[in-house]
């Protein structure tokens, strides 16, 4: 079961499992208590939270990772995001004024993208995460066995074509392979990949 989380710009997901469960992205730094409320209305507690994966290391994405990991949150990461995780530090920096916790490597899992069926079967998730670049190098998405993906910022399927980009148009046919049947994305709606807007 997949819950949007809006606490921010930025619209995060929480997978439920059998045990504990995933949270995908957050929101920008300084967004703590306003995420603490949001798990509070959607009946999720910090401790519910296995795993925080981040589709790509941009500061809308990862902004309280780092207080996450702090409370007890393990970060998952995929290999191909490891040279990534720091990109966002030097943004936060410029503003001390807002509290940011730089995340660190060593109290992260680290595992490939072949790796992650088994390990989301561990917690529970039917499913894969899928290296998805178009939109940044680390971008990966989550795909659920039930017709979901979770794709962060990667540009939307219906304007694909406006990119002219041919790893955009990869990543897409990856996704497209595995049935979705509704994506969500870190800025817009959910998209009905059958032809509406869902």
């Amino acid at each position: 079961m997949v819950q949007i989380l809006k606490y921010g710009n930025t619209n995060t997901y929480y997978i439920a499992s059998g045990t504990k469960g995933l949270l995908v992205d957050t929101a920008w730094a300084g967004t703590l208590p306003a995420f603490f409320k949001e798990i509070k209305r959607k009946n999720i507690k910090v401790e519910d939270i296995g795993y925080l994966l981040i589709t790509h290391y941009h500061p809308d994405h990862m902004g309280i990772a780092g207080e996450l990991v702090e409370l007890g949150v393990c970060l998952l990461v995929m290999d191909l995001q490891q040279d990534y995780v720091h990109s966002s530090d030097a943004i936060f920096a410029k503003d001390d004024r807002m509290p940011f916790k730089p995340i660190s490597l060593e109290r992260a899992t680290v595992i490939s993208c072949a790796e992650s069926r088994a390990f989301l079967k561990k917690l529970g998730i039917d499913g894969e995460i899928l290296a998805t670049p178009g939109h940044s190098e680390d971008s990966v998405s989550v795909v659920l066995d039930e017709g979901i993906a979770i794709v962060g910022d990667l540009y939307p399927l219906d304007s694909v074509l406006a990119y002219q980009s041919e790893v955009l148009e990869q990543s897409w046919n990856a996704l497209l392979s595995k049935g979705l049947q509704t994506v969500y994305y870190g800025h817009a709606k959910e998209f009905d990949v059958r032809g509406r807007r869902a």
